[in-house]
């Protein structure tokens, strides 16, 4: 068994064409070139893919190579397990041969596949056929990388699949550093001295991933949310689950934002960027001032392109509800959702140019390295010695504690602060706009507590643990309602600076806009936020 160490980015045609022109490469001398055909094997169900295993027939040049790789231990797929073997009886072509997959058996996960199943060598063969593939010439340079020996690949053709409605194909565009001899280490160093010229998107999806969303008619997906931690969790597993998780969600959210019109990708994105800053916040004593300072920034700006376009998504909708209440309101309405969704056109432009650019190629390399440094045990910053182990879990839950105490200290004050606001909406008068920046505030405040109530509050002592996830409770409710607020006034806002006047559209959502804080007003959340 080997272990495969590489980095796989998405590019564009446009970074395709511009990577044999730069000036590390063209040192390298000229590359080797190849053509591939690759046919992945699967049952009919692809259990051997919801069992992290791949099983792979590769022709090149007359010769064929099966591959068994295991599932990541990461979330960007950067290490893992893998089997490979000059064919015994299989190619690309003619399919898996049963000398082969005997081999595969023997040697590789997959035997314990089959035997977790009750299945043998010929009940299994019956099982696997070619599911999806990939075709694509493969072009390599090969060079010394402070003390590693690393493969720049860069691979142009396309996924392909086999379903009812016959074969479908969809462009494979990609580069990958692969680490023929060392560690992974210096493959980062050199990702990031290409990125500084080349717009190198990191990405966890994997050709097989690639091929297997084209079978199912899909795009991609992202990896589930982090969830609460492990009692027996270390800082160092946190940083790492955090950061990483982080980064390969935000690498496929950007990737469909930038193939597709879905308001769920910019959604999704989004929340992932606001979270990873509020994850920052929290690490900053362990990963230093400096570095969090550049990555907070970083995600700022994502994340105000990316709020342009969802604030028009959720101002959309709301403007359609005018149009089955009131005549002149509707006609008001229908006017300014014109402006907002031709802003939104400008705006979704920007952000998937920002998604395709280098700049935000820099970003997810530098969330992925950093994740990988605790993944070693390199973590930066105070915290270093302490990452893993006993001190790790100690590490941990002090930060744990520290957070949910400011997180909880900060949702109180801001309740407190809202509290005149809240009696005076459920008395039906309108906040002012030193009330609203309060309102607004506290929308934050509780944003903030839920995240780190989920993620954190199991690794208290059943008390705190107990009083933090009830809290966490009551900012959920809170953060919904005011958000629902919030995204009125936003849009009365947009109507109120409007030329011609619109007064029967500002009217219905000043209505509205009260009417939803003061049901927030009658939630039991607003009133037990503002003790203790």
């Amino acid at each position: 068994m080997g272990v495969e160490r590489e980095l796989k980015f998405s590019v564009s045609e446009d970074t395709a064409r511009a990577v044999a022109g730069h000036a590390l490469l063209l040192l390298a001398g000229a590359p080797r070139s190849r053509l591939l055909q690759s046919w992945y094997f699967d049952t009919p169900d692809l259990e051997l893919g919801a069992a992290g295993l791949v099983l792979r027939v590769r022709d090149a040049a007359g010769a064929s190579v099966v591959t068994v790789k295991a599932r990541g231990a990461d979330a960007l797929g950067a290490e893992r397990s893998e089997w490979e073997w000059r064919a015994l009886d299989s190619s690309a072509a003619g399919g898996l041969g049963p000398r082969d997959l005997r081999q595969a058996l023997r040697v590789t996960l997959l035997g314990g596949f089959a035997q977790g199943r009750g299945l043998d060598a010929l009940a299994l063969q019956n099982m696997l056929e070619p599911r999806f593939g990939t075709r694509f010439e493969r072009r390599t340079w090969e060079l010394a990388w402070n003390g590693a020996r690393i493969e720049v690949a860069l691979d142009r053709g396309v996924c392909q699949a086999r379903r009812a409605d016959g074969m479908v194909d969809t462009p494979l565009c990609e580069l990958e550093l692969e680490v023929l001899d060392g560690s992974l280490e210096p493959a980062w160093d050199l990702a990031w001295t290409l990125a500084q010229d080349l717009a190198l998107l990191l990405s966890p999806v994997d050709k097989a991933r690639r091929a297997a969303a084209l079978l199912a008619g899909e795009r991609p997906r992202a990896l589930p949310e982090p969830g609460a931690l492990a009692r027996e969790a270390t800082l160092r597993q946190a940083v790492q689950d955090w950061l990483q998780t982080a980064c390969a969600q935000l690498a496929v959210w950007a990737e469909r934002i930038g193939s597709a019109d879905e308001e769920r990708d910019v959604h999704q994105f989004r929340v992932v960027l606001r979270r990873l800053r509020t994850a920052l916040r929290w690490l900053t004593p362990q990963l230093g001032t400096p570095a969090t300072r550049w990555l907070r920034a970083e995600l700022r700006w994502a994340h105000q392109l990316a709020g342009l376009v969802r604030d028009a998504d959720v101002a959309l909708p709301l403007l359609r509800e005018v149009e089955t209440i009131e005549v002149d309101a509707a006609a008001q309405a229908a006017v300014l959702a014109q402006r907002i969704e031709a802003q939104r056109a400008d705006h979704r432009a920007a952000l998937c140019a920002y998604v395709r650019s280098a700049r935000f190629g820099r970003l997810l390399l530098a969330l992925g390295r950093c994740s990988a440094c605790a993944a070693h045990g390199e973590p930066a910053g105070r915290g270093a010695k302490e990452g893993d182990g006993a001190q790790g879990q100690g590490a941990l839950r002090r930060l744990a504690a520290r957070a949910l105490r400011d997180d909880s200290r900060g949702w109180r004050a801001a309740s407190r602060a809202c509290a005149g606001a809240l009696r005076a909406a459920a008395a039906g008068q309108r906040p002012g706009a030193e009330a609203t920046a309060r309102l607004h505030a506290l929308r934050i405040a509780s944003k903030r507590l839920r995240l780190s109530a989920d993620r954190m509050a199991g690794l208290l002592p059943r008390g705190p643990r107990q009083r933090h996830l009830h809290a966490g409770k009551l900012a959920a409710a809170l953060q919904s309602g005011l958000g629902d607020w919030h995204d009125a006034e936003r849009l009365l806002l947009e109507a109120a600076g409007a030329q011609p006047a619109m007064p029967a559209l500002c009217a219905w959502l000043e209505r509205r806009a009260l009417a939803t804080l003061q049901a927030v007003a009658g939630e039991p959340a607003a009133g037990r936020g503002t003790r203790g």
